[in-house]
């Protein structure tokens, strides 16, 4: 008994020292992030939003305005006063005011890591219910160290870091039938995104089919899930904007559309299901880049999720949701992957349960290790979310390679430079400074917009400019969507002359001031760099 008990606490204390290693490398990589001017816009949005909220003015923003309908596709310009929720509904995130309030722009970054890390402690409690704690320990592992999960925890925040733990939670509290540990998780689930009630569908439809133990909870999941993504899409989202119907859904469903140019979800679904072939031209094609994702998310766990009944189940919907968007979003450093990955990793947990004749002797340990290896390598090859560019080159061919020298350096002068912007000030910026940037009401990204509407409803130009144009130089003459967008910058530049002025300028680094006052060395310098930009020609093909 005691040599077991002993196996008991020696599990358990790996399995905390993994997480922690993963915690630590992870915040210290998303550090390196925001230090390094890595973290860029869909960061920036969200913390805009959750600021807006501590000013009583909650899900507003000028960066999401920026990607609404009536901007890209009708020419408005940005405006304050503009609600993210008609873009993606995720009231959830009120609940995470008060760290915006203690820790500011670093609150999303570590929120994420944290979230991400207690939810494999979480996946290891509901592995322990069934398994051994050897297999539960490796289970864990495989979490912690799988490309899905490590590359989306890498990137800039995104709603979609709850959804693994409150999975898991609520899978743990229908096992154990604690009422609490359902609920909140069950409610919580869909109010993550208006999307995430496909994956509370997927647990009530595995409730039904693989535990038939309680028929009424998984018929309560499968259609508060599924109602929740029709009310959510259907009649609140609308309230505040129609980009759900008129972008959204025509840019991720366009093909079963059949010319129209706007529809709802269940338009969607409607004339969907009229076209069975195109959905499965949808679902097998690129079928490379299908089975490359599906062997990327199923590495870790020594393929066992291929041939888990229970990981199909629980996954099945939104998986098909993601094959059956326009252009596949399937790849495995994005945001998407965790609607797919706790219904991988659970339904592992009941294939070991359900195979108790199969024991995890020292050789297929020894298997287990290597696919966890190889699903490390495999991240750090993919340089996700250009995160380790310090260390991985961003192209071999093209070579693409910038030392973290030159990368600190050249934060160091930017983020100096935006110091000279008052608090208040209305701001246009790269894409890379704004997540620094992102405390105030009106900010827009450069260089698609120096204009927006006040609240008020006034059009007005921002009181600032600055230009990450090193960050663009640096791929201009390697690639050539690079290069056009150079070109791109470069001409509204040129517009601006006369209206703003440039006072400071440092390695790639232009600050301007709307109506600011001439400095002739300043100037200077930044004639020489628009001129070296303007030579540069475009990449061979």
């Amino acid at each position: 008994m005691k040599p077991a008990i002993e196996q008991s606490f020696t599990s358990d204390r790996h399995v905390w020292l993994a997480a922690s290693i993963f915690f630590f490398t992870c915040l210290l990589l998303q550090v390196w992030r925001m230090q390094s001017l890595t973290s860029s816009m869909d960061q920036g949005i969200l913390y805009q939003i959750l600021w807006n909220g501590l000013q009583g003015h909650p899900f507003e923003s000028t960066l999401s305005s920026q990607l609404s309908s009536n901007v890209v596709h009708t020419g408005d310009i940005p405006t304050v006063g503009y609600h993210r929720l008609g873009q993606h509904f995720t009231p959830i995130l009120i609940i995470w005011l008060p760290l915006i309030s203690l820790m500011g722009k670093w609150a999303l970054p570590i929120l994420q890591v944290a979230l991400i890390t207690l939810s494999g402690l979480f996946l290891y409690q509901l592995a322990k219910l069934h398994l051994k704690k050897k297999v539960a320990s490796m289970i864990t592992f495989s979490y912690l160290g799988a490309n899905a999960v490590i590359g989306p925890c890498l990137g800039n925040f995104t709603d979609l870091a709850q959804l693994p733990l409150t999975v898991f939670a609520l899978i743990i509290g229908i096992e154990t039938r604690n009422k609490w540990l359902i609920l909140i998780p069950a409610l919580a689930i869909p109010l993550i995104r208006e999307d995430t009630g496909v994956v509370l569908m997927g647990i009530g439809l595995w409730v039904i089919l693989r535990q038939r133990k309680n028929l009424l909870l998984g018929s309560l999941l499968l259609f508060y899930g599924g109602a929740w993504v029709l009310i959510a899409t259907n009649l609140l989202m609308p309230i505040f904007s129609d980009d759900t119907s008129k972008r959204f859904m025509v840019e991720n469903f366009g093909q079963y559309l059949q010319g129209k140019n706007e529809a709802n979800s269940l338009e969607v679904i409607k004339l969907a299901l009229q076209q069975p072939l195109v959905i499965i031209k949808e679902i097998v094609t690129p079928p490379g880049q299908t089975l490359r994702y599906l062997l990327g998310q199923f590495l870790p766990l020594m393929f066992i999720p291929l041939i888990s009944l229970d990981s199909w189940v629980i996954m099945g919907l939104p998986l098909l949701g993601l094959l059956m968007a326009q252009g596949n979003p399937l790849a495995i450093n994005w945001r998407y992957t965790y609607l797919v990955v706790p219904g991988i990793f659970s339904g592992s947990i009941y294939w070991w349960k359900n195979n108790p004749n199969i024991t995890l002797n020292s050789r297929l340990k020894s298997i287990w290790v290597g696919c966890i290896l190889l699903s490390l390598i495999f991240t750090l090859t993919s340089n996700p979310n250009r995160t380790i560019s310090w260390l991985m080159p961003e192209s071999i061919n093209p070579w693409v390679y910038h030392s973290p020298f030159k990368q600190w350096k050249h934060s160091r002068i930017a983020l100096k430079s935006i110091q000279q912007i008052p608090p208040n000030a209305s701001v246009s910026a790269s894409s890379t400074l704004v997540p620094h940037l992102a405390s105030r009401e009106a900010l827009i990204r450069f260089p698609y917009h120096i204009r927006y509407k006040n609240r008020q409803g006034e059009t007005a130009y921002v009181d600032w400019v600055v230009a990450d144009i090193y960050h663009h130089q640096k791929y201009a003459s390697s690639f050539k969507n690079e290069w056009k967008d150079l070109q791109e910058i470069i001409q509204v530049l040129q517009n601006m002359e006369g209206k703003y002025s440039p006072v400071f300028t440092e390695d790639g680094i232009v600050l301007f001031q709307l109506n600011g006052k001439n400095n002739p060395k300043v100037s200077s310098n930044y004639k020489k760099l628009l001129e070296k930009i303007s030579s540069i020609t475009p990449p061979k093909p």
